[in-house]
């Protein structure tokens, strides 16, 4: 028996493990027989990245800290040595409510039953101390995390929480959590801000400075990478927009007198989680890398970079109103993602979250996702689980890689707010959005229930009804205002008194600036919205034709394996779009086929065989199908390769052919249409 050289082990020369993936490509690709390696077994990402079916040890060779071990800078494994093991994630379950009184009431119930952080997002209208001392009531400040969502301006929704945390007596620095400012991420939102970016930095970096010294638990400066990933960004541009929004932060406060480590200590950023399970595994371990590159290049320890937070969100592009409980299963992946990646706080979507309400059982369900990664699974043993990976550590170094690149190019633009002002950074985001819309449209990229395998019967998840929202209380006639003090203590000390006196929040502010110069907000999308449009439309052709849906004719010819293959194939093409298939048996010959159809009361039919019959059937079937029903809609299931061919069948009848290489979306709207289903 020959010595075989150990390839398997991290004691083998790389050289033989070099030699022996070779030998193994030179095997597959006699095995693909001709067929290009790179267009069979590669995968390419939305990031560009090209997935190979095969890692080995080679792949690690010249790449950055993967040497290094948990709880050592730049932390690509990890902030903590024992990684979950002293302290878990967060369960940070945010909570739609439309007041601060139903928000109390499901947080407490919440809280009693597993969630150990309270998010106030900025949807919750508190106008005053009065509706967040309502909101927080019974919840132990100098125990529970909260996280306040501060908007553009820091200072209005710290005084509101300083002067709670002073009513009841907490001493500031048991105060946990964060009330960031995230006044970027706003204008990305939104398209305006009230002040200009240089005061809303102003009051960012002494929000800061002043919490380093009082509340040093507190995180307050927010970096809403969501915004990018739920208008569809790629993770490489999810992380280089993050990186270039704290570097304008950093730069901001660092002009401001607060330098990199206290800035960089106080940041939380949030992610998106999509469904592309290692690349988001992979994502949060890069971010951890580049986020300590950036601290050192500010003159920052390495260390700070352990201090800020990393929150992450299931995203939203992908949930679906149809079919909604598959949304439970895409959250649980992402979930994990975000695990395994080293989050420290977590917000699990719940299923129905897409309809805009929650109730309590969706709610009860995501959040024992958290219970069941923690407890049954015991992801909080092992620090790192991923590390080590040869697949994950070699697709973190090309993220980490994609991104710096285009963080650089950010930069060069004059970093993150002249690249909003230019909209190069919507372009890109929009550019990836509409890269994912199309392998949706063309089912490259699959939602089961809503572009594969619908289920035509199931009742649509409808938007519920939320509650009016409150409106905000005036000030009250005696309540005090805000002055400017000599310095900002001065004045943020004016704002805690003003707020416990009972003033708006809309009044907590001395900034006077005008707002900021629009930009081109981005907006949230989902990717299934399109295909929701097309089963509406069916649904209401429904509605309206005494239950009967729009209808496609099958016309099988041949023996089964003469016509199986397409057919399953045309059924599946047309099931997304809400039509009901008619196939009946097989035929013969194509004027049975072309009778039945037109007898059928289908609007739409389809010749389902082989490439090598269409030929002689085509004609046949399309002069006997129109002769019987003129306005009858003829299909033909594949694409001929010779565009003379094509011409041929359509000269003889047929108005549309479908195919794998086919837009889905487009050419069932453009059915729908023909039939007056939709407008």
């Amino acid at each position: 028996m020959s010595s075989v050289p150990d390839t398997n082990t991290n004691t083998a020369p790389i050289e033989a493990v070099t030699d022996a993936f070779a030998r193994w490509k030179k095997t597959v690709e006699a095995e693909l027989k001709g067929a290009p390696f790179d267009k069979k077994l590669v995968t390419r990402t939305f990031e560009g990245v090209a997935l190979q079916p095969l890692y080995t040890r080679a792949d690690l060779v010249g790449l950055r800290d993967v040497a290094t071990q948990p709880g050592q800078a730049p932390f690509l494994r990890g902030k903590s040595a024992t990684g979950y093991k002293a302290r878990a994630w967060e369960i940070a379950q945010e909570i739609a409510a439309s007041t601060p009184k139903d928000f109390n009431a499901a947080v407490k119930a919440d809280l009693m039953r597993g969630q150990d952080s309270v998010v106030l997002s900025e949807s919750l209208p508190v106008s005053s101390l009065a509706d967040l001392r309502t909101a927080l009531d019974g919840v132990a400040l100098d125990a529970i995390p909260a996280h306040l969502e501060a908007g553009a301006d820091a200072l209005p929704v710290a005084a509101l929480y300083v002067a709670l945390a002073e009513e009841r007596k907490v001493p500031l620095a048991k105060l946990t959590g964060s009330v960031a400012a995230d006044p970027l991420s706003q204008w990305v939102k939104t398209g305006h801000l009230p002040h200009s970016l240089a005061d809303l930095y102003t009051n960012l970096a002494e929000w800061t400075r002043w919490a380093s010294q009082n509340a040093p638990a507190l995180h307050t400066i927010g970096v809403n990478a969501r915004v990018w990933g739920d208008a569809g960004a790629n993770a490489v541009q999810e992380l280089a927009f993050a990186l270039a929004e704290a570097a304008e932060y950093l730069r901001a406060l660092q002009e401001r007198n607060v330098s990199a480590d206290v800035a960089g200590a106080r940041v939380r950023v949030q992610f998106a989680v999509g469904p592309q399970f290692f690349t988001e595994i992979a994502k949060f371990r890069a971010w951890r890398s580049l986020w300590t590159r950036v601290l050192v290049a500010f003159g920052a320890a390495p260390a700070t970079a352990a201090k800020s937070a990393v929150h992450a969100a299931t995203g939203r592009w992908n949930k679906t109103l149809l079919d909604p409980h598959v949304n439970m299963l895409r959250v649980t992946t992402e979930a994990l993602s975000a695990v395994l990646g080293g989050c420290d706080s977590l917000h699990i979507a719940p299923f129905d979250e897409v309809t805009g309400s929650t109730d309590d059982f969706s709610r009860r369900i995501a959040r024992n996702v958290h219970t069941v990664l923690a407890e049954e699974f015991s992801f909080t043993q092992t620090a790192d689980p991923a590390g080590g990976s040869w697949y994950v550590e070699k697709l973190t170094d090309e993220l980490a890689h994609k991104a710096w690149e285009l963080f650089q190019s950010i930069e060069a633009k004059g970093g993150y707010a002249a690249a909003v002002r230019e909209g190069f950074l919507q372009k890109l985001a929009t550019d990836a959005a509409n890269e994912k819309t199309d392998a949706i449209g063309k089912r490259r990229l699959g939602l089961i229930g809503t572009n594969l395998f619908p289920n035509l019967k199931e009742k649509p998840l409808a938007p519920k009804a939320a509650k009016p929202a409150k409106k905000a209380k005036a000030a009250k006639a005696k309540a005090a205002k805000v002055t400017a003090g000599a310095n900002w203590s001065e004045t943020f000390a004016s704002a805690v008194k003003a707020a416990a006196a009972g003033t708006a929040a809309a009044q907590l502010t001395v900034a006077t600036s005008a707002p900021e110069a629009e930009a081109t907000p981005v907006a949230a999308f989902r990717a299934s919205a399109g295909f929701e449009t097309l089963r509406a439309a069916s649904d209401a052709y429904a509605a309206a034709n005494g239950g009967k849906r729009p209808r496609v004719f099958l016309a099988k010819m041949g023996p089964v394996l003469q016509h199986k293959a397409r057919a399953d194939f045309s059924a599946g093409f047309f099931a997304p779009g809400g039509f009901e298939i008619v196939a009946k048996q097989a035929f013969d010959t194509p004027e049975a086929a072309a009778k039945a159809a037109a007898e059928s009361g289908a609007a739409i039919a389809v010749l389902c065989s082989t490439d090598d019959t269409y030929p002689t059937l085509v004609p046949a079937f399309a002069a006997a199908a129109k002769a019987a029903k003129p306005d009858l809609k003829l299909v033909l299931a594949g694409l001929p390769a010779e565009k003379e061919t094509v011409a041929a069948f359509r000269a003889a009848g047929i108005d549309e052919f479908i195919h794998i290489r086919a837009s889905v979306y487009d050419l069932l709207a453009n059915f729908l249409k023909l039939i007056g289903a939709l407008k």
